[in-house]
């Protein structure tokens, strides 16, 4: 069972080569790897070039100005070939087993489409920072699931995409919305019906992960944001049950954070306040602008496929 490998990254050369090192050193190796690059400069595909005489590597390049990490994983899923499809950040180290397991769980189930596995937070003090994890609780309802899940380490069945469509690309880091292009897909997943499992023993450490003090409240913000705007796209849409559920979700979280506000803790309220302006914002966007369907999808993959005229000049000159 080949599974294809999708890693987006923006100008973070060290990790990345951690990242890919830690995919070329695991125990299953049936394997093809696609970075898809965003970086302004030539520092990622240089410290990745011990990687490049291995024919399972490729480097693409993805500088459409305005989007983000989920525009880099389209691309990548379009360009792959494997039946299996697995993604993680740039910032991750896969533990060795971790392609294993994940050929494992999909070979023993015919009707799995998707895995969310779990993101492991090295030690750290949480007085200087954080670091984001996941500890992928099996029990997580299917509501709360999307809230959740890490795109760090996900992987899921070609023939999802023809159910879901891919990655709304207007969600996600550098997108429009920001953050949350992992809650949007998994959103859709559940709204399916398709068959997912939430699988702790699949694990990435987030080696690169932390953040220093400073930024965190900038990234919980973003993160707020980008799960309204979701919910608020999802609504456009006409998803109008999401809609539904995120407003009733948000009254109720307003009414048991009261007491705290009234203290004069007022970060729940900023919170709120940061996802109800991400449902706007969401809402008001073009609802069928960035979000790429199976179709599209396939598109994409015939227009990346080299041309019988390009394959013979290739064959020429090697």
């Amino acid at each position: 069972m080949l599974v294809s490998i999708i890693i987006p990254t923006k100008q973070r050369s060290q990790a990345l080569y951690d990242a890919v090192q830690s995919v070329f050193r695991s125990t299953y190796q049936q394997f093809e790897l696609f970075v898809v690059d965003q970086s302004p400069d030539d520092s990622s595909a240089i410290i990745l070039e011990p990687f490049c005489s291995d024919p399972r590597f490729h480097y693409l390049l993805n500088r459409r100005p305005g989007f983000g990490a989920a525009s880099s994983r389209n691309l990548g899923i379009a360009a792959s070939h494997g039946e299996i499809i697995a993604l993680i950040d740039d910032d991750v180290e896969v533990t060795p087993n971790w392609l294993e397991q994940i050929v494992t769980k999909f070979s023993a189930d015919p009707e799995l489409d998707f895995i969310a596995g779990r993101l492991t937070a090295p030690p750290y003090d949480p007085e200087q920072g954080y670091t984001p994890s996941f500890d992928a609780w099996p029990e997580l309802s299917r509501w709360h699931f999307p809230l959740h899940a890490s795109g760090a380490n996900f992987s899921m069945r070609r023939r999802l995409f023809d159910r879901v469509g891919g990655y709304d690309e207007f969600c996600g880091p550098g997108s429009r919305l920001r953050a949350s292009d992992d809650t949007d897909l998994c959103w859709r997943i559940v709204r399916s019906g398709a068959r997912y499992k939430i699988c702790p023993h699949i694990e990435v450490i987030h080696t690169h992960g932390f953040r220093p003090r400073d930024e965190v409240e900038a990234l919980f913000a973003r993160y707020q944001y980008g799960n309204g705007g979701n919910f608020g796209r999802f609504t456009r849409r006409g998803d109008l049950f999401a809609g539904a559920w995120f407003l009733a979700r948000e009254v109720k979280h307003l009414v048991g954070a009261l007491p705290t506000v009234l203290r004069g803790d007022r970060r729940e309220w900023f919170y709120s306040k940061q996802r109800l302006r991400g449902f706007w914002d969401g809402f008001r966007l073009p609802p069928n602008e960035g979000f790429v369907s199976g179709a599209q999808l396939r598109q994409m993959a015939r227009q990346l496929e080299p041309t019988p005229l390009a394959v013979a000049n290739q064959n020429e000159q090697l």
